[in-house]
């Protein structure tokens, strides 16, 4: 069962350029108590996290790294992984793997926990990624979000690749800084995504029908997203995080306040 969220302080606002004034990552327990703005300090471009076991883990756009520390924040390791990571920005872990979406070279990088055995291009351009962000798995598949507006999908040994499972996240948009959804997750039965344009959470069913793109509303310019049994969490660029229940209600957009352009985000 989860007891805390965590996210990336990148201080990136809406419409600024993409440079990080922000460096560290977030922690607070799961009823919006004990915030820690500073878990973790001094990374040059948070951007995607992801916990899983002892670990949290964390992209870094500006060193072409993933970072590692453990849950109270010690034994930092900045460099975790450095091999076969370009420009990454989201990633997300498995019981066995953690996986990043390489932005820079177009595919879906993974590694064992442990760091070793790189594959930098998981799934690649030649398959079907094409500019991926946002990276979420469940037990059966990898999703990830496309520069395209769309949403792809692939089991997690790599295989049945399908980069149009989702082929309108009505996010889309001249006007957009960031035209596709930065934040994905997924539970048993939804697939959830942040829509900037609308400045709303989206929703659709896990084999990708009846697709809602304003599934809560009122949020402002979310990036990460997190779901667990209960709740969905997004950040929100005014340096909030949101919570709403899982059927959309009981809409908090100030569950937890004081973050600084909050990006990546997950729960544990």
């Amino acid at each position: 069962m989860a007891t805390h969220i965590y996210w990336a302080n990148n201080g990136i606002l809406k419409n600024e350029a993409l440079k990080a004034t922000a460096h560290t990552i977030g922690v607070a327990s799961l009823d919006g108590s004990e915030v820690n703005q500073s878990l973790v300090s001094e990374i040059g471009f948070p951007s995607g996290v992801a916990v899983r076991g002892d670990y949290v883990y964390w992209t870094n756009i500006l060193k072409n790294q993933i970072g590692r520390a453990t849950l109270d924040g010690s034994e930092v390791d900045h460099e975790f992984i450095s091999e076969g990571v370009y420009f990454a920005v989201g990633i997300a872990v498995s019981d066995e793997y953690v996986y990043w979406a390489n932005n820079g070279t177009l595919s879906i990088g993974r590694a064992k926990l442990d760091g070793t055995e790189v594959d930098q291009k998981f799934i690649s351009f030649d398959v079907g990624v094409r500019m991926p962000n946002a990276v979420t798995v469940d037990n059966e598949y990898i999703y990830w979000t496309n520069v395209a507006n769309t949403i792809g999908r692939a089991k997690l040994d790599g295989t049945d690749v399908n980069e149009n499972f989702l082929i309108n996240t009505g996010v889309q948009s001249g006007f957009v800084l960031s035209p596709l959804p930065v934040g994905l997750a997924v539970d048993g039965d939804y697939i959830y995504w942040s829509n900037m344009q609308e400045n709303a959470i989206g929703r659709v069913n896990k084999d990708g029908t009846n697709a809602n793109y304003r599934f809560i509303g009122g949020a402002d310019f979310p990036a990460g997203l997190a779901v667990d049994g209960s709740y969905i969490y997004w950040g929100n660029n005014n340096g909030t995080i949101g919570r709403a229940t899982l059927d959309g209600a009981d809409v908090n957009q100030s569950f937890i306040t004081g973050a600084n352009g909050p990006g990546g985000l997950a729960v544990w």
